[in-house]
């Protein structure tokens, strides 16, 4: 099976919650966007300011980019998430999934996976309905072997 579909069938199967992989985790909270979230312990931060953060590890790259004063509503969070992807090279491979709010800690949420230069990619727009004028767009790309590491990762955004 291709590792999107694989992405795409975990995300459905676990129901965005389980642990699937032992891993260690480390707390990251971005006060300036009213977010935290949980990264692999052995991530090294390369990039945290206002306007992006990027961490990685040897299997993991994810990068976050805060748009503000978007107020985007749920029906436009798809069509501005597909055209980001494509703007930035991803070859779209599934629908857009919607989200559920539960399972995303209170975010209204849509997520598409694909590829760039042979590389599993999924991105994320999350928007927390309490601070509308702040959107996330959030770019991870990684080795197929580490789809559970990337759900947990990208299941794990709450809003503060």
């Amino acid at each position: 099976m291709r590792p999107i579909a694989t992405f795409v069938t975990l995300l459905l199967l676990i129901g965005f919650s389980a642990t699937i992989q032992a891993q260690d985790w480390k707390s990251y909270t971005w006060d300036d966007y009213s977010t935290s979230f949980q990264i692999p312990a052995d991530f090294v931060v390369s990039d945290s300011s206002a306007t992006k953060f990027t961490a990685a590890n040897s299997h993991i790259l994810m990068s976050i980019y805060p748009r503000t004063d978007e107020y985007l509503t749920w029906d436009e969070m798809g069509e501005t998430l597909k055209t980001w992807s494509t703007d930035n090279g991803v070859l779209i491979e599934s629908d857009v999934i919607e989200l559920d709010e539960e399972k995303m800690n209170g975010y209204q949420g849509v997520l598409i996976e694909g590829t760039k230069d042979d590389y599993a990619i999924g991105t994320m727009l999350i928007v927390d309905p309490d601070y509308v004028d702040i959107s996330l767009y959030i770019w991870v790309s990684y080795d197929p072997d580490y789809v559970d590491t990337v759900i947990e990762m990208l299941m794990s955004f709450t809003p503060m």
